[in-house]
């Protein structure tokens, strides 16, 4: 394997696979006390929070693929929902947890809005 192409994997590529771990493993658990110290502490509800995780998702996939061939707000949109939805499919079959329509939504809104943060920040940053 090239030298590069590993360096290149673990540079822009692990942050998203480790992301895409955490989101798993927190989807497995039946209860999610920090899910329930968000809301009640800081008023951060569910879909709040679904919105909130998958910015932080899209924004990861964003700079990985800033740094391939194959960089477009469609690819950082529609790999951020599509995980959203094979994250709710998961949630299905772990006890306590339910799928959720609108939770997918919510991930769509959080990959929206990863977008239009880097749009500004990206004008910022140039102006």
């Amino acid at each position: 394997m090239n030298k590069s192409f590993l360096k290149y994997q673990l540079k822009y590529w692990l942050p998203v696979y480790l992301y895409l771990i955490l989101i798993f493993y927190l989807s497995s658990q039946s209860i999610l006390p920090a899910s329930a110290i968000a809301a009640e502490r800081f008023y951060i509800k569910p879909y709040l929070q679904h919105i909130l995780i998958y910015t932080g998702l899209a924004l990861t996939i964003s700079r990985a693929s800033n740094y391939s061939k194959n960089s477009s707000s469609f690819l950082v949109v529609f790999s951020t929902t599509l995980y959203g939805l094979t994250d709710e499919i998961h949630q299905y079959f772990v006890p306590g947890r339910t799928f959720e329509f609108l939770d997918i939504g919510m991930d769509f809104l959080g990959a929206i809005l990863a977008l239009i943060v880097l749009n500004l920040y990206n004008r910022i940053k140039h102006n």
